[in-house]
């Protein structure tokens, strides 16, 4: 049984994505403005040093912020791998029990419940996204009952 391409796309959060690379790059200019005009501006407490370290502060921020906008899922026929913002990892689907998405939006993302009893949390839906975040949990769901299923036969 040969997969759809389409079934092990990437998971990622739209609205998330597009508000950090934005932020990033204003982040970004915004502290190399700041630290040109301390240095222009000559006032008295400020030196060059000042300057540079306003670069390395909006170079930390931006790449934080481009960190956000990198978070996904990665399914294929093996597992999945979550990627959130500060860890990554790979679940074998007979890992993966089943996932818990609040209607609501109680929760800001999906919970894996895995075999060990405990949670994880799939960063890569968000609840901002609306109706889109609901059918890729339902995408999610599919893929976790189809690839179950599959490696149990």
């Amino acid at each position: 049984m040969a997969p759809a391409e389409s079934e092990f796309r990437i998971f990622r959060p739209r609205q998330v994505r597009v508000i950090s690379i934005v932020g990033a790059i204003a982040v970004f200019i915004g502290f190399a403005v700041l630290s040109v005009a301390l240095i222009v501006v000559d006032w008295k407490p400020w030196t060059t040093l000042d300057s540079v370290w306003m670069n390395v502060l909006g170079i930390i921020f931006a790449a934080a912020l481009l960190r956000v906008a990198d978070i996904q899922a990665r399914p294929s026929e093996s597992g999945l791998a979550v990627k959130n913002m500060i860890r990554t990892r790979t679940f074998a689907w007979g890992q993966i029990l089943g996932v818990t998405f609040s209607p609501e939006g109680d929760d800001p993302w999906p919970i894996l419940d895995l075999a060990d009893g405990t949670t994880y949390s799939v960063m890569a839906i968000q609840h901002a996204d609306g109706p889109r975040a609901h059918e890729e949990c339902r995408r999610l769901r599919m893929l976790i009952a189809r690839w179950t299923h599959f490696k149990e036969d």
